[in-house]
């Protein structure tokens, strides 16, 4: 029986592997419209180059092996899925032949006014939460391209498009400047603690854990709580989870292999976690300290804390016609899932991947949130690039709950608030009464 199963696992490998590389033949000397991200996609033989594109120009984003960098999902006269090791899929249209602008080798000098057009053009087609910030996209066009027409130095440049970005106030929006743009701020004259994470996370460990323990230069740490059989996770990022997690190791290896390790990483470690705190009575998972990383991380560890399989999100993309079609995401738990009560502490500070953590974690209602609501910051970072070279980036993937709900710009909201500060500073200060170190969270589980 068991040469049986092997013989029938090896067969359906085999045959998936021989349906991968049928689909690369068949997609040889294809073109390739990506739906909602403003990328377009040039198979060749097994090899791919992927552009981003915008109204007057398109540049090489990454090229290499297709099979190393996607896996075909599925495959049509019209339509290609590919999957590039999230859990967002890919929806690539057919066309004839790339964008004119792709084939187009060189340009002239390109104006403020061209720049800042391809700028608000883009955000236009591809930023998802206009109404989640309250801005008026129209109004910002008409009220900026005046001020555009009259620069005639980088900087004044800079400067507009900063301005805007402050005024979206979406902290996966970024803008890449010459260092030589940058405007200095300068000192303040009043003293002022600057406490960094890494002291915070020190202290919880030195004043609270029994017998601590770290994993990949501290992006995970585990042990129980002082005087009590309470576990305590903090983890402090969703990156740097694989075993090998040098860069030049990693760097050397195809994305797709690069995000099987992370998640081999996630596993190893979570076996080791639980068989020496996963007996304990409660559990306590921080994510107060961690501000994103890879959703599939973040997921699979969560899978390690719950006991069912649900509907926990669903993900689409903005286009410029609208919305892409949703994709709903399916946890399923691990096969040695933890089976005690569980804490989940979060703050402004828990954004992006962990926060797909919280929301996927709202489902269970046994998981018990404490903290503040977290940053409001979903989606995957988009990254574009002006005419001029400078590159910004957006958010265009909208995360809802099961019930089509956004947190995006208010946060995921916690069952037990202790009012953080939402200024990161002030939310490290607040955990320090002169030179003492205090973690209320952490004393109000302890009580229970």
């Amino acid at each position: 029986m068991l040469n049986f199963h092997f013989t029938v696992c090896i067969l359906l490998i085999t045959l998936s592997v021989h349906a991968q590389q049928n689909r690369e033949k068949s997609l040889k000397n294809t073109s390739w419209v990506q739906q909602g991200y403003g990328r377009s996609l040039k198979i060749e033989d097994s090899t791919y180059i992927y552009y981003n594109t915008n109204s007057i120009a398109c540049k090489a984003l990454a090229d290499g092996k297709l099979s190393g960098r996607f896996s075909i999902v599925s495959l049509t006269k019209d339509e290609l899925t590919l999957n590039p090791g999230g859990i967002v899929n890919y929806i690539f249209k057919r066309v004839d032949s790339l964008p004119p602008m792709c084939t187009n080798v060189g340009t002239n000098t390109i104006s403020y006014e061209k720049n800042f057009k391809v700028f608000w053009e883009t955000f236009h087609d591809n930023y998802a939460f206009f109404k989640e910030r309250n801005i008026n996209w129209k109004q910002v066009y008409e009220e900026y391209l005046p001020r555009v027409r009259k620069i005639n130095a980088q900087k004044e440049f800079a400067v507009i498009l900063l301005e805007i970005v402050k005024k979206i106030g979406d902290g996966h929006i970024r803008l890449e400047i010459p260092d030589s743009l940058k405007t200095k701020v300068a000192a303040t004259t009043l003293p002022v603690i600057r406490r960094k994470k890494d002291d915070i996370i020190q202290a919880i460990k030195d004043t609270y854990l029994a017998d601590p323990h770290t994993y990949n230069n501290g992006v995970i740490n585990w042990g129980k709580l002082k005087g009590s059989q309470i576990g305590y996770i903090l983890i402090k990022d969703m990156n740097n989870f694989a075993k090998d997690y040098d860069d030049k190791i990693k760097d050397s290896k195809q994305p797709l292999a690069q995000f099987a390790d992370e998640l081999n990483g996630v596993d190893q470690v979570m076996k080791n976690i639980l068989a020496g705190i996963g007996q304990s009575d409660s559990i306590v998972i921080d994510l107060r300290f961690n501000g994103g990383g890879l959703e599939t991380v973040a997921l699979r560890l969560l899978s390690y804390f719950v006991g069912e399989s649900k509907h926990v999100l669903s993900v689409a993309a903005k286009t410029d016609q609208g919305n892409s079609k949703k994709q709903q995401y399916i946890l399923q738990p691990a096969n040695t899932a933890y089976q005690g009560k569980v804490y989940l502490l979060l703050s402004s500070q828990t954004a992006s991947a962990a926060e797909i953590f919280a929301l996927a974690a709202r489902n269970y209602p046994d998981i018990k949130t404490m903290g503040s609501r977290t940053a409001g910051i979903f989606s995957e970072i988009l990254w574009k690039e002006l005419p001029n070279g400078w590159e910004f980036s957006l958010s265009n993937e909208i995360y809802t709950d099961p019930n089509g709900k956004t947190y995006e710009g208010t946060g995921v909201p916690v069952s037990s608030e202790l009012n953080y500060s939402r200024n990161r500073l002030d939310f490290y200060n607040s955990f320090y009464s002169g030179d003492r170190f205090t973690d209320k969270a952490i004393d109000q589980i302890l009580i229970k």
